[in-house]
């Protein structure tokens, strides 16, 4: 049950709710009714559509958007079939659900991917080296810090620069970067980008610029640089090497107490707790944690009450 890996996704789970962490990465629950992968279609599929720009040199067509357009529908069954071998479920009814069919999805997609072209066009995200998906996984002594990065640019000179690009399909931009809602005015902390720092441990060259790509917006909109020096990476490093070794510690003394055990039931609670929050409504495992239930039913919308006209929620003392 000890662990010697953790990626960027794991680490945020963590750090969000432990309990979700023991659920999804220790011992692998199965939900009975399992997840619906529509919310991630989008995302997954211009992604890989825009890896297929840089690994089949889509950049050199002459119609960049309309080769792009027509690789949509086949990028987007094979996210689907992507989902559902991992053991999701595709629930179109589901009223959740950002999209109720393909088209819907491959609609946004044709509005979406001709602006992404020209964010890369103004951006010079081009040059002597362009990577998509490059694996990042570095081995420090005996754990392993995941990682993958999406774009990886030496962009044509005058900037000749070296940038790590992320793609975000979200319609919020920034709001939730990095799985916490931002204030208004609020600077992107850009911890997932800071990761990619990792690029160092490969090279021992660190990247010129970090930046998110938000695919739906355009101009400076499109793009959020991030600050980012070697020490950033090196406080992150360490971060999430502690983090990793309580974990792995944690797993082997459950692992000894033996499942099922008071004593594995005791150690669960000390070293995953339950840390409920808003989060909870999108959590895949609050239909089976008690104080998931009870945060998604506290955090559920008061019905709207009809009063008789002139009367008011605070003259009857039910508007707090």
């Amino acid at each position: 049950m000890s662990t010697n890996y953790i990626s960027y996704s794991g680490y945020k789970e963590f750090e969000k709710c432990p309990y979700a962490y023991w659920y999804k990465y220790v011992i692998r629950y199965a939900l009975k009714i399992p997840e619906n992968c529509i919310n991630s279609l989008y995302g997954s599929t211009i992604g890989t559509v825009f890896e297929a720009f840089y690994k089949q040199q889509i950049w050199r067509d002459k119609d960049i958007p309309g080769r792009l357009l027509t690789l949509a529908p086949l990028h987007l069954d094979s996210a689907i079939k992507e989902a559902l071998a991992k053991g999701r479920q595709l629930d179109w009814a589901d009223e959740t659900a950002n999209y109720h069919s393909k088209q819907e999805i491959l609609a946004d997609l044709g509005t979406t991917i001709p602006i992404g072209v020209q964010t890369i066009r103004e951006n010079r995200f081009v040059g002597p080296r362009m990577d998509a998906e490059f694996k990042l996984d570095y081995k420090f002594g005996k754990y392993i810090i995941g990682g993958r990065a999406d774009f990886i640019i030496q962009r044509v000179k005058p900037l000749g620069d070296l940038v790590i690009i992320d793609g975000k399909g979200s319609k919020h931009r920034e709001l939730y970067v990095d799985g916490h809602k931002l204030a208004k005015g609020q600077k992107v902390e850009g911890t997932q980008l800071k990761w990619y720092g990792l690029y160092e441990a490969h090279t021992g060259t660190v990247p010129d610029a970090l930046g998110y790509l938000f695919w739906r917006f355009e101009g400076e909109r499109a793009i959020e640089w991030v600050d980012f020096k070697r020490s950033d990476f090196d406080t992150l490093k360490h971060e999430v090497l502690s983090t990793l070794t309580r974990i792995d510690q944690a797993t082997s003394k459950l692992e000894a107490a033996g499942r099922g055990s008071q004593a594995y039931d005791d150690l669960r609670q000390e070293y995953f707790p339950a840390q409920p929050s808003f989060g909870c409504n999108l959590c895949a495992f609050a239909t089976v944690c008690e104080d998931g239930k009870k945060q998604k039913q506290k955090s559920r919308p008061r019905p709207r009450q009809t009063l008789p006209e002139g009367v008011t929620e605070l003259a009857l003392g039910i508007d707090d």
